[in-house]
């Protein structure tokens, strides 16, 4: 019989014993539990179209706008495209701007927005522009059950959105069909 390979391994079994009798390894840290939404985001959840837009930077004559917000728990994307129209009704110029971003509700009311991904038009140019990830945004927020009203007071521009209604058709904003609610198992 060969010493060394027993030997080797009474050791091991040894120096493994006040472990084994403690109970062994202590049993891995639970995850922390996911963090509640508040009020406040509960009410702003879903998809929203743009209602009024109020800019000190744009014109107000003969421009239209055109936009939507979609928000859940952690994102939202918003996308808003404004013209002009000549006097014949044809388009003059336009402008547009459309990003997902991550946001944060602070406790002030206002929303902190971190850029994912931008687009928008360089007015210079005409050309579309590629914003850079990480661009930080803050708005002031402002709802009820029907209205909500994003306002940034860096470049005075307020975003007036409507609540857009379910359509009952058991499909999300982009045409997925939704789980059933509790009621429908």
């Amino acid at each position: 019989m060969n010493f060394l390979p027993i030997s080797l391994v009474t050791v091991a079994c040894l120096l493994a014993a006040p472990t084994l009798l403690q109970g062994g390894e202590t049993p891995p840290a639970r995850p922390a539990a996911e963090p509640s939404r508040t009020p406040a985001v509960e009410e702003i959840l879903g998809t929203w179209r743009l209602i009024r837009f109020e800019s000190l930077t744009m014109k107000r004559e003969k421009r239209q706008e055109n936009g939507y917000l979609l928000i859940n728990d952690e994102f939202l994307s918003f996308e808003c495209h404004i013209g002009w129209l000549k006097d014949s009704g044809a388009r003059d110029a336009s402008t547009f701007f459309s990003g997902t971003h991550s946001y944060k509700l602070r406790s002030d009311g206002v929303l902190e927005l971190t850029q994912l991904i931008g687009s928008t038009v360089d007015p210079t140019s005409s050309n579309p522009v590629f914003e850079p990830p990480g661009r930080k945004r803050e708005y002031k927020l402002s709802f009820n059950t029907a209205t909500l009203t994003l306002t940034r007071e860096k470049d005075p521009q307020s975003f007036t959105f409507e609540r857009m209604p379910s359509t009952g058709a058991g499909l999300d904003f982009y045409g997925r069909r939704k789980p059933p609610s509790d009621g429908e198992k």
